[in-house]
């Protein structure tokens, strides 16, 4: 099965000088710098190493992300999901005419959770006696316990917070740019079995940006060059905030386990504008006195709001000032220019019908109680009547029988 994984860097030292430089612990040297660089030293170097995760039943596999470790020339890390109950390693060496990868384990390694440990990796020469040394490499290999609340690392696109990130710290105060009109997090999972849920309170006026402290604050980790999967990858949640506000937003981060969830708390504030451009536009993303057409300043969110009626030109809150272009103002609302006659005697049909309804409701009342009192005095009498007619048959039955009892006995007396 072709090995998938994230491709790292053979050159341990140029590897190591971008991450002093760009501060980014996650970026990879490309194989043809670790060609180029072996060549330039005569020396076997490690060229790329792969790890992944045991294949499922489908056949797929995870890819493990390698990290070099910061200070350690041919030291790695790698970090196991819960899930991964174990990981292949696969490398190979440069340059490749000369150079291999030799005592090297390739069976599958299994590890419990909470668990570690250390692969070691051999790049040696293919011949005897040429110039190339040994190299020993090693892979720090640990699986997550499952029980982890904590995140990866958080960022917001456009702000910047105070303190800066650490997985341990729970709260912080994020300072948006004016210009930014969603709050975007975005969520790099400790473990990819964690569940990240978002909760965004009310927004309320006000905002402490005068507390701006200038600190050397981290950077979130930019994207890889590398080409492949990765294992840790990027998730975003989004909310809103009006300019002026402040709103706190709760991330819950549930374990990969499920046995425990933790919560880390956002205060975001975003500034207001000026009060000579009071009004923030939103399809510029800059302040301004006066909002376009089918606009209005709002004065409660601080930002041009839509006209309720769309062919509404110029208007204050629900109150229509001005229509478009082949539209006119009838009773506060913009309609087709010259239909305005129909449209009103409509409308006077429709106020007519509501008023009558209205005057007369009582009445309509009193005579809907009156047919239920006349149709409930109809049943009863009906049913009383159907009940009277069959009773008198009966009665008449019984006087046949006395009758026909009373000529018997006057037939039996006679001598």
């Amino acid at each position: 099965m072709a090995a998938i994984g994230l491709r790292v860097s053979g050159c341990l030292l140029c590897a190591l000088q971008r991450i002093a430089v760009g501060g980014n612990e996650f970026e990879a040297v490309t194989p043809r710098d670790n060609i180029q660089t072996a060549n330039a030293e005569g020396k076997c170097h490690l060229a790329n190493l792969f790890l992944h995760s045991l294949a499922d039943d489908d056949g797929a596999a995870q890819p493990i992300d390698v990290r070099p470790v910061a200070g350690q020339m041919q030291a790695f890390e790698a970090t196991l999901d819960y899930r991964m109950a174990g990981f292949h390693i696969q490398a190979t060496a440069t340059p490749r005419e000369a150079c291999q990868v030799s005592e090297m384990s390739t069976a599958a390694t299994m590890l419990d959770p909470g668990d570690s440990t250390l692969a070691e990796i051999y790049v040696t020469a293919k011949q005897e006696g040429t110039s190339f040394k040994t190299l020993r490499y090693l892979v720090n290999v640990s699986r997550l316990s499952g029980s982890e609340t904590e995140l990866g690392h958080v960022a917001v696109s456009g702000a910047y917070f105070v303190p800066g990130w650490k997985s341990k710290n729970k709260q912080y105060t994020v300072f948006l740019n004016l210009e930014e009109d969603l709050v975007k997090f975005n969520c790099i999972k400790l473990d990819n079995g964690q569940a990240v849920k978002m909760t965004a309170e009310v927004e309320y006026a006000g905002t402490h940006i005068q507390a701006r402290r200038l600190q050397t604050l981290s950077e979130a980790p930019s994207e890889s060059k590398s080409v492949g999967e990765a294992q840790r990858v990027n998730s975003m949640l989004m909310t809103t905030l009006d300019v002026g506000h402040s709103r706190v937003v709760q991330l819950q981060v549930t374990s990969a386990d499920r046995s425990r969830a933790g919560n880390y708390y956002f205060t975001v504030q975003r500034p207001p504008c000026a009060q000579e451009r009071r009004f923030f536009d939103g399809s510029s993303r800059m302040c301004t006195d006066i909002c376009n057409e089918g606009f209005y300043g709002s004065s409660a969110t601080g930002r041009c709001t839509r006209c309720l009626d769309s062919h509404c030109a110029v208007c204050e809150g629900r109150n229509c000032t001005l229509c478009y272009d082949k539209y006119e103002l009838q009773n506060g609302a913009c309609v087709l220019r010259g239909a305005g006659s129909g449209m009103a005697l409509v409308s006077q049909v429709e106020s007519g019908v509501a008023s009558y309804a209205q005057k007369h409701q009582t009445m309509m009342v009193i005579l809907g109680g009156a047919l239920c009192v006349i149709a409930s005095a109809c049943a009863a009498s009906v049913f009383c009547a159907q009940g009277s007619i069959k009773r008198r048959p009966r009665l008449l039955q019984e006087d046949e029988d006395e009758m026909h009892d009373f000529s018997y006995r006057e037939d039996s007396d006679r001598p």
